[in-house]
């Protein structure tokens, strides 16, 4: 069990006082809903060795001012009682068995520590090399193969950092690792031109451009740059062959560049069926149409499109389906006339085994012929591979990363569909239209940061359903500062082992849920300062056992759509720890009628426009937190008043000054080091920081 204390500045003392929560005793009561604490001590502030008195002297009394701490940074001589989170620990030296392995992100760095009998919790620390002084970040926890597993967050780019782990009675693993820089370095040695109205018999040269990009890429290596002019190349091209550290194989598109899947001005000869029903002779087996640029409902049978019905009988009134040689459509209006985009090709890049491959500028469209048909295909264990500021859009799935491929960042893209988010619910799930923006069915350290994502079914899914238990698979990822909007279903799909996926700093607005955990096997799964806005079903769902740890902190859902749960739970699940979350529901707060035993929710601001009952758990309706601590020790330090946010129509959800959620959240080490005030504030933003505009 920890204290779960209040942090204050006192006067005279560099530090804040430790006082009891107002509405409690001081300490959490953990029973049986807490999994054994594991984590929450290192997570939580503890109280200083000296009951609370000024810990850290002198040196730290610059940081106290007028009763509030101003500065977030260490200082030489801090201990554990400084309010910063700052150890004088001094040099690092490891103490007995154990091995420690560090995967640095850019500005993240998964930890494994693999120790014989290891506890259910370890203590870590990290710092910037030749600093004098650590931070303490979350700590690691078990996971079930026996390693603890955990993340340091907020760290900086191209920054040599030494981490510190203490483990059981003394065990003390030391290691040192480098983060990677925002933008990989590169050093083009070769330019190589490629024009689509080139002349036949180029060389490749700025004058004497190639006509196609497959010619280019055909005896290409490391350190060559592909210049794409604009133009429309309707290829598929796989590259089986890469760059080396230093020495990218990029390719870069010029403005309107387009690589496109489609038939060229395909000959449609349309013969009125009756009924709304046309169909014309075509010999392929497209799995994606468009008219005029718009994305046509694929029926599951020629039936279903002659009675403009599409999955569980949901109407659909337009659409295709492709049978025996014909192309069949349910149009409102005669089809002729129309501009149709019919895929002919699958996929338009694939990246076979091939290491170092940058690709960026591109615009990708159209592909859709045949099975799981794709943008950009990264597999068999390609590594190291850059897709960023491309366009891709109107394809099955825009961007695949499978097959163990490993080191995979996705930046800067503007990746969407059409017309899925307007279908019904019912006529897309389990069907071909339920694809995802960006997949990660890869091996390790896969970054998607800063795109655009919109109008398609599933946001960014990690890991794999069919493949649950296998922590080989999206492990140690990076999600951050992407924006989504008109998802179909979920934001954000973890699903199997993910050990260490870190979503942080996203937001996401109009969609089905939020992010979904169904199941988490492993974990950690980190969900940190996002905001869920607008959700139509919930901003959490949870199901099918997920039993591996998940940190839900300091995230924003909310929404006004009428009867909608903040989070919904259609199958058992445990160890979800809840801090510092505004749930913002219009029907339930959490609605959960499962019987669970091993989570642990506090310091969550939970409210329901509708007033009573706010919660449900194990089945029982609590119309107030009050009830819902006494009876299960679950939110006793909660927040249950309006959260009073500035402005969430113009797409402002901090709080304003007459919040409850101000200075309610409890200090958490490594996660909200840079509060102000007397101390954090509840949700994914503190008082007065800029929010980013609803995408």
């Amino acid at each position: 069990m920890y204290a779960a204390m209040l942090l204050s500045c006192s006067a005279g003392s560099g530090v804040k006082s430790r006082t009891p929560d107002a509405g409690g005793d001081g300490a959490t009561a953990s029973g049986s809903h807490s999994p054994s604490d594991a984590g929450l001590d290192a997570l939580a502030t503890a109280p200083a060795a000296d009951g609370g008195g000024d810990a850290c002297g002198s040196a730290c009394a610059a940081a106290c001012d007028g009763g509030q701490c101003a500065k977030p940074h260490c200082t030489a001589a801090c201990t554990s009682g400084c309010v910063q989170g700052c150890f004088d620990l001094g040099a690092c030296k490891s103490v007995g068995a154990g091995t420690l392995a560090l995967h640095p992100n850019v500005y993240t760095l998964g930890v494994l520590f693999s120790l014989a009998n290891a506890p259910s919790e370890a203590k870590l620390f990290y710092r910037a090399a030749g600093d004098s002084t650590w931070y303490q970040g979350p700590a690691l926890v078990r996971i079930p193969d026996g390693r603890l597993a955990g993340s340091a967050f907020g760290l900086s780019a191209d920054t040599s950092y030494e981490l510190r782990v203490e483990a059981g009675s003394g065990a003390v693993a030391c290691g040192a690792a480098i983060t990677q820089a925002k933008t990989p370095k590169n050093a083009p040695t070769t330019q190589l031109w490629v024009d689509a109205a080139a002349a036949a018999g180029g060389d490749g040269s700025s004058a004497k451009p190639l006509r196609t990009l497959s010619a280019a890429l055909a005896s290409a290596g490391a350190g060559v740059q592909v210049h794409v002019r604009a133009g429309v190349y309707r290829e598929s091209v796989t590259l089986t062959q890469g760059g080396q550290p230093g020495r990218y194989l990029r390719i870069v598109g010029e403005p309107g560049a387009v690589l496109d899947g489609s038939a060229a001005a395909p000959t449609l000869t349309w013969k009125d069926e009756g009924g709304g029903v046309y169909s014309a002779a075509w010999a392929g087996d497209p799995r994606y149409l468009l008219r005029d640029g718009k994305r046509e409902y694929h029926y599951l049978a020629l039936a279903d499109l002659r009675n403009a019905v599409g999955k569980n009988a949901e109407p659909i009134a337009e659409g295709f389906f492709v049978d025996t040689g014909r192309l069949y459509v349910h149009s409102a209006a005669a089809p002729a006339g129309h501009a149709w985009q019919v895929p002919t090709l699958n996929t338009a890049i694939q990246i076979s085994g091939a290491q170092h491959v940058w690709i960026e500028g591109l615009e990708i469209r159209f592909y859709g012929e045949g099975d799981y048909a794709k943008g950009i295909d990264i597999t068999d264990a390609a590594s190291d591979i850059v897709v960023r500021n491309n366009h891709i859009y109107d394809i099955p799935t825009p961007v695949w990363v499978r097959k163990g491929s490993s080191a995979v960042r996705i930046e800067d893209n503007e990746i969407h569909q059409s017309s899925v988010f307007g279908w019904p619910w019912d006529a897309v799930k389990a069907t071909d239209h339920e694809n995802d923006a960006i997949t990660l069915a890869g091996g390790e350290g896969a970054i998607v940061a800063r795109n655009f994502l919109h109008d398609v079914f599933n946001g960014v899914y990690a890991g794999s359903f069919d493949d649950d238990h296998n922590p080989l698979l999206a492990f140690d990822v990076d999600v951050y500062d992407n924006r989504l909007t008109r998802i179909g279903d979920d934001g954000f799909e973890p699903e199997g082992a993910d050990i260490n996926a870190r979503f942080w700093h996203n937001t996401v607005d109009l969609m089905h849920n939020g992010a979904s955990f169904a199941p988490i096997t492993y974990g950690p799964v980190w969900v940190v300062r996002n905001r869920f806005t607008g959700y139509q079903e919930s901003g959490f769902k949870v199901s099918n056992d997920t039993s591996g740890r998940v940190w839900l902190l300091h995230n924003t859902c909310f929404t006004d759509d009428p009867q909608h749960n903040g989070m919904n739970v259609s199958g058992p699940f445990e160890n979800l720890v809840f801090r510092n979350n505004l749930i913002r529901g219009t029907s339930y707060a959490i609605e959960s009628a499962q019987s669970v035993t091993t989570d642990d929710l506090d310091y969550d601001a939970l409210f329901t426009t509708r007033g009573a009952p706010r919660v449900k758990w194990n089945n029982m309706r609590y119309d107030d937190l009050a009830a819902l601590c006494t009876a299960t020790k679950l939110e006793c330090h909660g927040v249950g008043g309006d959260p009073a946010l500035l402005d969430p129509a113009a797409g402002r959800f901090g709080p304003s000054a007459k919040s409850p959620l101000v200075d309610s959240a409890l200090r958490l080490y490594g996660i909200n080091d840079d509060f102000r005030g007397a101390g954090p504030d509840i949700g994914y933003v503190e008082q007065g920081d800029s929010e980013p505009a609803l995408p």
